[in-house]
């Protein structure tokens, strides 16, 4: 079996998720601006819980925002490499023992994450969600990898 991509590509967060990054940080940050101003008013007295929420909300939309527009899974000449901000997984194809799907979540709500599974323990696994926008070519390639479910490895 040819372990090699096909193409070269990259494949990024969907569109969508990226816009409700943005938007879900826009809200964060007007939120956290209402509670700044409701104490700068004198509507509420300045504490340590007001400054740890504002904080936490500001923290949490940056990191999503960041995590939307940083995530890629990209194919090089030679391997399959899982970005994030400052991470980076790299499985060269002549590793890859196979492929898994994991279905998280219950009661027909299930979100699938794919796995790379290497052929070494000492090579990191490639997982990623459905999240990304992938095209046929991404779909043939993953699909021509052996399930390792089907399998039971």
């Amino acid at each position: 079996m040819e372990k090699t991509a096909p193409f070269l590509a990259v494949y990024r967060v969907k569109g969508i998720i990226r816009t409700a990054a943005l938007a879900m940080l826009a809200t964060g940050l007007i939120f956290s601006a209402g509670i700044v101003s409701r104490v700068k008013l004198g509507l509420e007295p300045p504490s340590a819980k007001t400054a740890l929420i504002i904080s936490l909300i500001v923290l949490a939309t940056v990191l999503f925002a960041l995590h939307a527009f940083t995530s890629s899974l990209r194919f090089t000449a030679d391997a399959i490499e899982k970005r994030y901000l400052l991470t980076i997984a790299s499985l060269p194809f002549s590793e890859i023992r196979g492929r898994r799907q994991i279905a998280a979540g219950g009661d027909g709500e299930n979100v699938r994450f794919f796995v790379i599974v290497p052929s070494n323990r000492s090579l990191p696994a490639i997982r990623f969600g459905e999240y990304h926008e992938f095209d046929d070519a991404f779909y043939d390639w993953y699909m021509s990898l052996p399930d390792l479910d089907a399998k039971g490895q």
